[in-house]
């Protein structure tokens, strides 16, 4: 897969991030040696620092790949979308064999959906339970 605009971006976030904790604690470090003891300021603005540079970061990172989700995703629609019309029948997870006769994203299936007489079977009717062992007894009596 080629390397586009997306995937540089993320790298240009993900290495800014890197130049920007080690910038950080090159500070931090630079600030405590030059104390006498350990000054409880210049730690505490580093950590504040770093969080807020994981906060940033992480943040670019989820949009840039939700973007990239959302790109391929679309990709893949116009693909489903160019197919011939005569495709072969797709199984959908819950449904059974359905037709590639029309477009997904269509209102004609719906039409012809609504218009088929639903199946005989009871949905609700739960399985039966099986035959309790009869050897087993109680480990406790109430």
């Amino acid at each position: 897969m080629r390397a586009d605009l997306m995937v540089w971006t993320q790298r240009l976030v993900a290495a800014v991030f890197l130049v920007g904790v080690f910038g950080l604690g090159a500070t931090v470090v630079t600030l405590v040696r030059q104390a006498e003891g350990v000054p409880p300021l210049p730690v505490y603005v580093g950590l504040l620092g770093l969080v807020a540079l994981l906060l940033l970061a992480g943040a670019c990172m989820a949009l840039i790949s939700i973007a990239i989700s959302a790109r391929r995703g679309t990709e893949a629609l116009r693909r489903l979308a160019s197919q011939p019309v005569g495709a072969a029948s797709v199984a959908g997870p819950m449904t059974g064999p359905v037709s590639g006769g029309a477009r997904p994203f269509s209102a004609s299936p719906l039409r012809e959906v609504a218009q088929q007489p639903e199946p005989d079977q009871d949905p609700v009717a739960a399985p039966a339970r099986p035959a309790r062992p009869s050897g087993r007894k109680l480990v406790a009596e109430r």
